[in-house]
Order: structure tokens, then C-alpha cells, then sequence
């Protein structure tokens, strides 16, 4: 990322992540109370696996902006959608970046759910940017500020609106613009050699 970058990351990582944790070492833990060394070796794979499963699903995603380029740093797969391509940012499930070569939603930036949306008030339907608004004056609810996808879509629309502003972003070659997709190996693979260990020691044991 440049060095003019922001990060948008859920706030709601330090509990999601320190739960799996909290999760897979008690279960460990257990294993040792419950069966000695032995028992704890044997819960080791599934353990570590799912502890890094809670880090990647949780922690590891964020959405990256800069005057290049937007990435969604997903699980499993990073996608970057230069400005040139992007056509419209939505928040109906997710903030979702809409080419004309598809749609990309951010792991990192989910809607609100039905609690979320029972809580909010007048001051936070008033936050959203008046061109979210349809031809009816109805907010969407995922473009809500206290959202994960609405704080991650205003970053985006801000830096998306300055750029344009500026004449940096070129109008006319969305459809030529190519969205760069690249999977996660690294962590594809650690998830794999997990659950083969721990199917191993399973049949073993």
C-alpha cells in the first residue's frame, strides 16, 4: 500500500479473534486435564488450526485505500479495483465494490445485523451522506456510520470523490480496467496441512 494509504479494520477483531483464542487454548487444555501429554499433543493440530483459522477470519481482513487503488484483503483472496474501474460502492450486505467485471465484497466490512439496526437512532440516520438517500429519502441501513460496511464505504467514497475531483481518476475505461484478483496461498495451505493433521491423528488415535 502507498504510503498515502488508509486501513479500515472492525473494531470487533480484538474480541472475535481473542475469543477463538481464548476457544482453542481451553480445548487444549482439556485435552491435557482429560487424557495427560498425550491427549494434548493429539488436540494440537485441531487447535492450532482453528486458532489460525479465528486469525485469519478475523484479524488478518481489512480494506486498504490509497490514491491507486482499492484492495479488499480478504481470507483467502486480496482483490484490487484501481478507481479507473470502479463504478459504484454498494453496502446491501457488505461493502461490495461493483465493476463491470463484478462484484467484490469486503470480509472485513459485513452489514449490520438485525441487532445493529434495532439500536440505531435519528443522529446516526442523520450521519449518513445525503446521496446515499433514494428518490424516497430512505437510508440504506448498510450505509450507516457506526457499520462496518458504512465506515469502510465512507472511507471509500471520500477518497473516491477527492480523486475524481482532482481529475485523477479517468472517466470512460472502467470496462478496460482490470481488477487484479491473487489468492492466498500461504494460508490456504496452513488450512489444508491442519485439517489433514488433525484427520490424521483422528484415524490414528
Amino acid at each position: 500500500m502507498a504510503s498515502d494509504g488508509t486501513v479500515y479494520r472492525p473494531t470487533s477483531r480484538f474480541f472475535t479473534t481473542g475469543g477463538t483464542w481464548l476457544f482453542a487454548g481451553g480445548w487444549c487444555a482439556a485435552a491435557w486435564v482429560d487424557a495427560g501429554v498425550a491427549g494434548a499433543v493429539s488436540a494440537l493440530p485441531a487447535c492450532a488450526g482453528l486458532a489460525f483459522g479465528g486469525w485469519l477470519a478475523f484479524w488478518y481482513p481489512r480494506v486498504e485505500v490509497d490514491d491507486e487503488a482499492v484492495r479488499l484483503v480478504n481470507p483467502l483472496r486480496t482483490v484490487s479495483v484501481p478507481w479507473a474501474a470502479l463504478a459504484h460502492v454498494s453496502t446491501q450486505y457488505a461493502m461490495t465494490l461493483v465493476t463491470p467485471h463484478g462484484q467484490y465484497r469486503a470480509w472485513a466490512a459485513p452489514g449490520p445485523g438485525a441487532g445493529h439496526v434495532a439500536r440505531v437512532s435519528v443522529s446516526d440516520v442523520r450521519a449518513v451522506s445525503a446521496g446515499s438517500a433514494d428518490a424516497r429519502g430512505a437510508v440504506p441501513m448498510g450505509d450507516l456510520p457506526t457499520a462496518p460496511s458504512g465506515s469502510a464505504a465512507l472511507l471509500v467514497r471520500r477518497r473516491w470523490q477527492r480523486l475524481v475531483e482532482e481529475g485523477r481518476v479517468e472517466a470512460g475505461v472502467a470496462d478496460r480496467t482490470p481488477v487484479t484478483n491473487r489468492w492466498n496461498v500461504p494460508a490456504i495451505a496452513v488450512l489444508a496441512v491442519a485439517a489433514i493433521t488433525t484427520l490424521v491423528v483422528a484415524l490414528v488415535g
